[in-house]
């Protein structure tokens, strides 16, 4: 039975692991997967792990993968907004994402810079946010602090929200996050606002996959299917965007 090991993005594996599954399923073709911050797993690729097809959050590692000669050129199959989600019983009647950011009463969490696209995203998103005013937003930086995306989890392991418990367990009075994540917080969190960015200062994110350098049709099958209509169709209803 030929076997592929896919390596997939974190804010994915909730859409991608059942598809993986079917997948397996439907081709016989033994499919072990990997999930968990995209920029740790580039580097573990990039160290060993013998990963086949890619989805990333971003197109960096990818591209990082392709000019090191080990995978093919990325092909972007969606994208994703940033948003603000504040946790429930914020005493806070602003309901635009910058007034909330502004006011110094509160901690912002995001996900860890060069170990997770989202943290990459996010101080993206701060840097362009303080260039607009640097007196306005001079304390900015030291309220947002890295909160999650800084491990790998267990390979195989059931897909999970460490964005969820930072805002569940009050690490954060609001988390700089995808428009997906913070729909599956709203979910379990009744009450969390979800704010949208700017997108002159946030914008669109792209979801890329990629595969192996070599002579392996399985994998390649399963780059296939990652951008066809059943997969678009399938992170839609996990609330990505088209590409």
């Amino acid at each position: 039975m030929p076997k592929i090991t896919f390596a997939v993005a974190g804010s994915l594996a909730g859409a991608l692991t059942g598809f993986a599954h079917g997948f397996a399923v439907r081709t016989r073709d033994s499919v072990d997967i990997h999930h968990g911050p995209a920029g740790l797993l580039t580097k573990a690729i990039q160290e060993g792990l013998p990963v086949d097809v890619f989805v990333s959050a971003s197109p960096e590692g990818p591209q990082a993968l392709h000019r090191s000669g080990l995978f093919g050129p990325h092909r972007i199959i969606a994208r994703n907004r940033m948003v603000l989600a504040a946790r429930p019983g914020l005493d806070a009647p602003a309901g635009d994402a910058l007034a909330l950011l502004a006011d110094p009463r509160w901690r912002i969490g995001m996900s860890t810079p060069r170990a997770d696209p989202g943290g990459d995203y996010a101080a993206a998103f701060l840097d362009r946010l303080v260039a607009t005013d640097p007196g306005r937003w001079r304390d900015l930086r030291d309220r947002c602090t890295g909160l999650y995306g800084a491990v790998l989890p267990v390979p195989d392991g059931p897909p999970r929200s460490p964005a969820l418990a930072a805002l569940s367990k009050g690490r954060a009075d609001m988390l700089i996050v995808y428009a997906t994540t913070a729909d599956r917080i709203a979910k379990a969190l009744p009450g969390t606002r979800i704010l949208p960015l700017p997108l002159e200062l946030a914008p669109l994110t792209e979801i890329c996959a990629c595969v192996r350098c070599g002579p392996n049709a399985p994998a390649r099958r399963l780059l296939d299917e990652l951008q066809g209509p059943e997969v678009a169709a399938l992170l839609h209803s996990h609330g990505f965007l088209a590409p």
